[in-house]
């Protein structure tokens, strides 16, 4: 599987009892939908792992998972700190005018008058909506990430374009 394909759904944070189970921090949904039998991947010393999904229970802020290639609290000690990935492919259809995160970081971000912003780097997720941090010469802009802000998302020529209100111009 190449690794550009691959999309963290989640990233392990600490072991769970003895017998090898993970408390995994999920990025969005994704993960928590999953069902036993569903392959995930970890990357490790340059290469990748796979992993089956034996089981999944939600606790909190954090999901419990157990899969079958881990039968231990030493194999589990492993992954503790890595991210967890999916195929791209495997990902959930989204309705037009939803993105995904990572299909948003690294745009280049500019007004709706052609003025430069900078590059996406991040999205905070907040309560009411996201807010995207837009990085030029070591300055951050936040901008929300709302209907009346976002004026188009050009996936093809790696493009946002936004409407910014006063105050943030």
């Amino acid at each position: 599987m190449d690794k550009s394909s691959l999309v963290a759904v989640g990233k392990v944070v600490r072991t769970h009892g003895i017998r090898g189970a993970l408390k995994v921090f999920p990025y969005g949904e994704t993960l928590g939908e999953m069902e036993a039998g569903e392959k995930l991947f970890s990357i490790e010393g340059g290469g990748q792992r796979q992993l089956t999904l034996a089981s999944l229970n939600p606790q909190k802020r954090v999901l419990i998972v157990e899969f079958e290639e881990i039968d231990g609290m030493d194999q589990a000690q492993a992954l503790t700190g890595k991210d967890l990935y999916i195929d791209q492919d495997r990902l959930p259809r989204l309705p037009s005018g939803e993105y995904y995160h990572f299909q948003l970081i690294g745009l280049s971000v500019e007004t709706k008058e052609g003025k430069p912003l900078g590059t996406l780097s991040t999205v905070i997720e907040t309560g009411g909506n996201d807010v995207y941090v837009v990085e030029m010469g070591g300055k951050e802009l936040l901008i929300p990430a709302i209907e009346e802000v976002i004026g188009e998302v050009d996936l093809l020529n790696g493009k946002l374009i936004v409407d910014l209100p006063e105050g943030l111009q």
